[in-house]
């Protein structure tokens, strides 16, 4: 298993990404799902980094630890901010905008919002709070894929 621990800003962007598609060329996952790890992984970590933490919180860290398997990849990403499922529905409402938001053409969709939708639709997501801290974890197979 493979691990980074950062401070939750763009600037650890990059080092993360790399770290979890370095993992997944060793899982021997197919170009197709490189590309759902790299716009999941994105979409998951710039929630954080916007939403997590307050402004004045003193440490802001994000942690990503990645477990490659023949045709499997394991992402558990770690943050210590406010409670949030980013895998349960907040309301009806909200997927009801989300669903109009999917439906509408470039011109009228409403920005923002993707994010979620992304990380649920395009990964095996699941989300724990352990120890006061978010950990979702995404995985990703060829055979999901294929499914």
């Amino acid at each position: 298993m493979s691990s980074l621990r950062l401070p939750a800003s763009e600037d650890s962007l990059s080092a993360l990404r790399q770290l979890a598609l370095d993992a997944a060329k060793h899982a021997k996952l197919d170009q197709a799902i490189l590309q759902r790890v790299e716009l999941v992984l994105e979409e998951a970590l710039m929630n954080i980094v916007r939403h997590a933490y307050p402004p004045d919180a003193p440490e802001r860290l994000v942690a990503l630890d990645c477990e490659a398997g023949e045709g499997t990849l394991r992402l558990n990403i770690t943050d210590w901010g406010a409670p949030f499922d980013p895998v349960a529905p907040a309301n009806h409402r909200q997927e009801a905008t989300l669903e109009a938001n999917l439906e509408a053409d470039l011109e009228h969709r409403a920005p923002g919002g993707l994010g979620l939708f992304f990380i649920r639709s395009m990964a095996q997501a699941s989300y724990a709070r352990q120890g006061g801290a978010n950990v979702l974890t995404l995985r990703f197979s060829t055979q999901a894929a294929a499914s």
